[in-house]
């Protein structure tokens, strides 16, 4: 009865080490430092283990070797005793079966599932091997490392991550819902902004009101309250020669309407219907403008971009 109650339990602390392994893994860190900070003492202590992730996942990994070898070490105890059958093969047969279904796949599963909840439920027995097994781990990592760095030289970790692994962090954290699909949708946004031309967001050039150099304050007043545009353009002798642009705001407050055009006139910006949302929205930045006009092939202008429509895509 003894020999039962032992094997079970090790079952039982080896079923506890993989869930929580499963869990340390799993959890969403950012729901834990939440509870430290509203004052849950157990979620503040748990944090500190994730300040050396190795260390824990060490201790983790020998506890549960520990209680497998003593669980096989009982149960031949106990089958000697109570049979007087001695084989290595028997234990085998009887306990890989319940190592691996009972100890490996359902604590595991339970623990990505309830990965928060379990490690806040089992913090004490955690932290308590967590203890037991601290300077046992310490020793092993660092035989690790004396074994590992001959083969690794003297080469750093890279601390950076590419798109395809930022991109794969972003979907998992939208499955496990530190993200929602709208927060998704603008970091993708964001990683998108350097390959979209700036040419897939431009008002076309006809859309936007135009008048010529000769005319006057109050001609581009009146094209513009026609069309509600910001800005005018400005063209001499022929439309699709532009020389500028105005700002309808520089014309609100004059209330002179048979002014001339060229004290309000602005040298224009031009960017290929190909440049980047990025290049296009540092280079206005730059320039500390608002609105660029976007030119073809040919170097006409096909229409204009501005900086609100380049940040809305």
């Amino acid at each position: 009865m003894t020999f039962l109650l032992a094997i079970a339990i090790c079952l039982f602390l080896s079923a506890i080490f993989s869930a929580a392994e499963m869990a340390f893994l799993s959890t969403d860190r950012i729901k834990l430092r939440d509870d430290a900070e509203r004052g849950d003492a157990k979620a503040g202590r748990l944090l500190s283990l994730f300040e050396d992730s190795r260390e824990f996942l060490t201790t983790l990994l020998i506890g549960n070797n520990l209680v497998n070898i003593l669980a096989a070490v009982f149960l031949t105890a106990f089958l000697e005793s109570k049979f007087g059958v001695r084989s290595e093969w028997l234990v085998t047969i009887i306990l890989v079966p319940v190592l691996v279904v009972l100890c490996e796949t359902v604590p595991k599963g339970y623990g990505r599932h309830r990965a928060r909840g379990f490690l806040l439920d089992h913090a004490g027995l955690i932290l308590i091997f967590s203890r037991i097994f601290e300077w046992p781990s310490r020793i092993l990592l660092a035989a690790t490392e004396v074994f590992l760095g001959r083969a690794e030289g003297s080469s750093k970790k890279n601390i950076f991550v590419n798109e395809d692994e930022f991109r794969f962090l972003i979907e998992e954290s939208v499955r496990s819902g530190v993200l929602g699909e709208h927060e998704q949708k603008v970091v993708e946004r964001i990683l998108d902004f350097e390959r979209i031309p700036v040419g897939r967001v431009l008002v076309p050039a006809s859309s936007v009101p135009q008048v010529e150099l000769s005319q006057r304050v109050g001609d581009a007043k009146e094209a513009a309250r026609r069309s509600g545009s910001k800005i005018v353009l400005v063209y001499e002798e022929i439309p699709s020669i532009i020389i500028g642009m105005i700002y309808v705001f520089d014309l609100l407050f004059e209330e002179d309407n048979v002014k001339g055009l060229r004290e309000y006139l602005r040298s224009p910006i031009f960017l290929s219907k190909d440049t980047s949302l990025e290049k296009a929205f540092l280079t206005l930045q730059a320039k500390r403008q608002s609105f660029a006009l976007v030119t073809d092939a040919r170097r006409e202008v096909i229409g204009v971009a501005d900086i609100e429509s380049l940040l809305a895509i």
